[in-house]
């Protein structure tokens, strides 16, 4: 179904697909998960997400790779364990809202089918907006209804894809994190910043530019509203036991979330906004 002259819904097995080609990008976007699945820039054809060849497109599992959307809660449940990891909008339908075309860019606006879901009592609407052009901008977008404020967590848990991990090197990122691999152990970033083995780290600062260079290439990657740059990558054995990434996946990829790891209050009436930028 053609929702503009550079918007289409496609279906692709259990899943229906919102493929974007303009002048300047081309992308593809799971409408299960609201989930950004592909972005190409026409000026250098250089795929900058990676998608794993084992995620499961079958509009029930959450998808390994693109940018899943972590709402409303990141991570495990802080007191309902037995809750999924990064919430349950990752595994809804999204529904397209509106479609337009402003100066050679394609903007789609999408919805989750639901807000409502055990873990989480916050009345909201929730939004994505999604701009694709020479560049492409995520806003999560999210509105207190209600009539009581409150917290959510959350990210755009993007994976980008690299030639080599082990080439790879992410610019921008100073001071201390905490290392979800040793009981949240608080170190100094690594100079240069590298990645030699499995990584969990939770940086609590908020750089607005962050740049992932490999093999001559840069991506460059951009935030606003979050209190986190969340960094992983599962290495080796932690790839060789997920079903659905291939052994060999992380040495193509490296996840560089623009994320609220720290509670953010939304009070009544209000909205929070949670950007990224890739380019």
């Amino acid at each position: 179904m053609l929702l503009s002259q550079t918007a289409s819904l496609i279906p692709q097995g259990d899943i229906e697909m919102l493929i974007i080609d303009n002048d300047h990008a081309h992308a593809t976007i799971s409408l299960f998960g609201g989930h950004i699945l592909s972005f190409i820039p026409k000026h250098d054809g250089v795929q900058r997400l990676w998608l794993s060849k084992n995620a499961q497109l079958d509009g029930k599992h959450p998808i390994r790779g693109g940018i899943p959307i972590c709402w409303p809660w990141f991570g495990p449940h802080k007191t309902q364990s037995e809750l999924g990891s990064h919430g349950y909008v990752r595994i809804q339908d999204w529904h397209v809202t509106d479609c337009n075309e402003k100066d050679g860019n394609t903007i789609v606006c999408l919805k989750p089918t639901t807000t409502k879901g055990q873990g989480f009592d916050g009345q909201t609407h929730l939004s994505l907006i999604i701009t694709v052009g020479r560049e492409i901008c995520i806003q999560l977008l999210t509105e207190n209804i209600g009539d009581q404020p409150f917290t959510y967590t959350g990210a755009l848990h993007s994976y980008f894809h690299v030639d080599d991990i082990d080439k790879c090197r992410l610019n921008g990122l100073t001071g201390q994190y905490e290392d979800k691999l040793q009981a949240y152990k608080r170190l100094d970033s690594p100079t240069p910043y590298s990645i030699c083995g499995e990584t969990d780290r939770v940086h609590l600062v908020t750089p607005r530019a962050l740049t992932i260079e490999c093999n001559g290439h840069a991506t460059h990657i951009q935030s606003r509203g979050h209190d986190s740059i969340v960094v992983w990558n599962p290495w080796a054995e932690k790839s060789h036991k997920m079903q659905d990434m291939e052994d060999d996946g992380y040495r193509k990829m490296l996840c560089v979330e623009t994320a609220v790891t720290q509670n953010e209050t939304v009070l009544p009436g209000h909205k929070h906004m949670l950007e990224q930028v890739i380019s």
